[in-house]
C-alpha cells in the first residue's frame, strides 16, 4: 500500500492506493486542518504544531502505514521541464545538472537537485528536475521522522497534477484550474501539450458574486494569453476542481454570457484513476492522487540529499580506497621505475636546452617575446570587457520608467508604499519594500505583480509590523523576465 501526504497552507490531506500498470485504485482519502500559521507556501513556520497534526491524523484515521511520499506547491521547491537525449544514472544527473538555470541554483545556499522522467520517445525523454535548498528538505525529513513517520519521497505537486491530467486530454486545448484554499492554479494544455501554468490568490469566498468576478478574471487572463502565443484552436473546455457542486452551479451562472464562461464544468476523474469510495471528491484530492503517477525512475531529492551528505562521501572515499588498494600498489611500483628511468634522460636533455637558453641572441628573443605577448594580453583583456559589457547590455533586463511605473501603479491600486532597494544587472533581481496599513492590501499589491508577465518570478518573505505607526511591511523580490 502506497500512502500520499498532500500539505497546503490550511490542511493535510493522507490518500491510500496501489499502481496497477497504468492505473492507480484509492483505497481511502482523509483530510484534517492544520493550525493557521503553521505554514505559508510550503515554508514551515511552527514545527512543532506540523509534528502534532501528522501525528493527530495518523491517530484519528487509525493509519497503520509508516512511510509516506510527501507532495507540496511551494515557491522554495522549484520545478522544470528538460528535453533530453535517452540516459539513465549519473550520465542523465550530470546532464540535468548542467541543463539547470543558473539564475535558479543562485537563489539557493545549498541546492539539492533531483529529478524524473515523465515520458519517452525513440531517442529522447522529458524529464522533470526539482530543485530546492537543503534546509528546506532536511525541515520535511525532521518533521516527519519526530512524528515517527518515513518520508519516501519529496515532489511538487502541480507537475505531478499535470502528468495525470495528460492522460484525458486528447488532442483538445484545454484549461484546469484547481482552487486549493486561497491559491489558485492554472494550467494549459494546447492541442493536447502542456504549454503552461500560472498560480494566483483568490481573495474571495466561493459562492460570492466577488469569488465569481476572480475567476472570470483567471480566465480571461488565460484567454488573453493563449491569443498572444498563437494559439489557434480554441479552448474547447475548462475543469475546476476544490469547488463543491452548488458553488459550481452558481459560478457558471454568474459567469453566463462571458467569453468561456459556457464551457465551464467540474473536474472529472480519469480513466486511469480508480475510487472505491468518495469518487465526487476527486477535484478535491488532485494533488495528493497525482503523487501515485511516474515518479519511480530518476534521482529523487531525498536521494539527492543523501549523496550530498558527508557520511555518503566518507563512505564512498573509504571504499573507493581499499577496494582497489592492491592494484594501486602495484601501479604505483611501475610508475616508480618508470620515473626513475625518465628522470635520468630528462636530465640529460634539460643541461643541453640550459646550454641553449644561454646564448646572448636567444635571451634577447626571448625577452621581446614577453613583451610582444604582455601588450597582446592587454589588448585581449580590453576586448573581452567590451564584449561582456554588449552581452550583459543585449542579455539582463533594465529596470527602466516602464517596470518602475507597473510597481507604483500597481501600490497606488492598492494604496500600498513601496521603496525600491535594489536592482542587480547581473541577475535581473529588483528588490522592494512594500509598506501599507492593511496586510489584505498589500497582499493584493503583490497578486498584482504576479499577474504581469513582466516578471518571471515574485517572492517574498514575512510580514514585519512597525511599530513607530502600526503599519505592516513585507519585502518582496521580483526577478524580471529576459528580454
Amino acid at each position: 500500500m502506497k500512502v500520499n501526504v498532500f500539505l497546503s497552507n490550511s490542511s493535510i490531506q493522507v490518500v491510500l492506493g496501489e499502481k496497477s500498470g497504468k492505473k492507480v485504485r484509492i483505497k481511502a482519502l482523509y483530510a484534517d486542518e492544520i493550525p493557521d500559521g503553521t505554514l505559508l507556501n510550503g515554508t514551515v513556520i511552527n514545527e512543532t504544531a506540523l509534528q502534532d497534526t501528522i501525528r493527530d491524523t495518523w491517530r484519528k484515521h487509525a493509519i497503520k502505514e509508516k512511510a509516506v511520499d510527501l507532495v507540496i506547491n511551494s515557491p522554495h521547491l522549484m520545478a522544470r521541464r528538460i528535453e533530453m537525449p535517452l540516459m539513465k544514472g549519473n550520465k542523465a544527473t550530470k546532464y540535468v545538472n548542467n541543463e539547470v538555470d543558473e539564475k535558479d541554483t543562485a537563489r539557493f545556499s545549498e541546492p539539492i537537485l533531483g529529478w524524473y522522467p515523465i515520458s519517452k520517445k525513440k531517442k529522447t525523454q522529458l524529464v522533470i528536475s526539482e530543485m530546492a535548498e537543503k534546509e528546506f528538505v532536511e525541515t520535511y525529513i525532521r518533521i516527519f521522522e519526530s512524528a515517527g513517520i518515513k518520508l519516501n519521497s519529496l515532489h511538487a505537486g502541480i507537475n505531478l497534477a499535470v502528468n495525470m491530467m495528460q492522460t484525458q486530454v486528447g488532442s483538445n486545448t484545454v484549461v484546469y484550474m484547481i482552487l486549493d484554499g486561497m491559491n489558485l492554479t492554472t494550467i494549459l494544455f494546447a492541442e493536447g501539450n502542456y504549454f503552461n501554468n500560472l498560480n494566483t490568490r483568490v481573495y474571495s469566498i466561493p459562492g460570492t458574486s466577488e469569488f465569481s468576478a476572480e475567476i472570470r478574471n483567471a480566465i480571461s487572463a488565460i484567454r488573453q494569453f493563449a491569443t498572444a502565443q498563437h494559439i489557434e484552436q480554441q479552448i474547447s473546455n475548462i475543469y475546476i476542481a476544490g469547488l463543491n457542486t452548488e458553488d459550481m452551479n452558481l459560478l457558471k451562472s454568474e459567469l453566463q454570457g462571458y467569453p468561456l464562461g459556457d464551457v465551464l464544468g467540474i473536474m472529472t476523474r480519469p480513466d486511469c484513476v480508480v475510487m472505491n469510495t468518495a469518487a465526487d471528491k476527486f477535484g478535491d484530492y488532485l494533488f495528493s492522487i497525482a503523487g501515485f503517477f511516474g515518479t519511480q525512475e530518476g534521482l529523487s531529492i531525498l536521494e539527492a540529499l543523501k549523496r550530498d551528505s558527508k557520511e555518503y562521501q566518507k563512505k564512498k572515499t573509504i571504499t573507493g580506497l581499499v577496494v582497489p588498494y592492491i592494484v594501486v600498489v602495484v601501479l604505483l611500483i611501475i610508475a616508480t621505475i618508470v620515473l626513475v628511468v625518465v628522470n635520468s634522460m630528462k636530465k640529460a636533455e634539460l643541461e643541453v636546452l640550459q646550454q641553449y637558453n644561454m646564448q646572448p641572441a636567444i635571451v634577447e628573443a626571448s625577452a621581446e617575446y614577453d613583451r610582444i605577448m604582455q601588450e597582446a594580453g592587454k589588448l585581449g583583456r580590453a576586448q573581452g570587457s567590451v564584449e561582456l559589457l554588449k552581452e550583459y547590455r543585449d542579455t539582463y533586463p533594465i529596470p527602466d520608467s516602464s517596470v518602475n511605473k507597473s510597481i507604483m501603479d500597481a501600490a497606488a491600486l492598492e494604496d500600498v508604499e513601496v521603496v525600491i532597494d535594489s536592482y542587480s544587472a547581473e541577475s535581473g533581481v529588483l528588490e522592494i519594500v512594500a509598506t501599507g496599513e492593511d496586510v489584505e492590501k498589500i497582499n493584493k499589491f503583490i497578486a498584482r505583480l504576479l499577474a504581469m508577465d513582466i516578471y518571471e518570478l515574485v517572492d517574498y518573505t514575512g510580514y514585519t509590523k512597525n511599530e513607530s505607526d502600526g503599519t505592516w511591511s513585507i519585502h518582496v523580490v521580483c526577478t524580471l523576465a529576459e528580454g
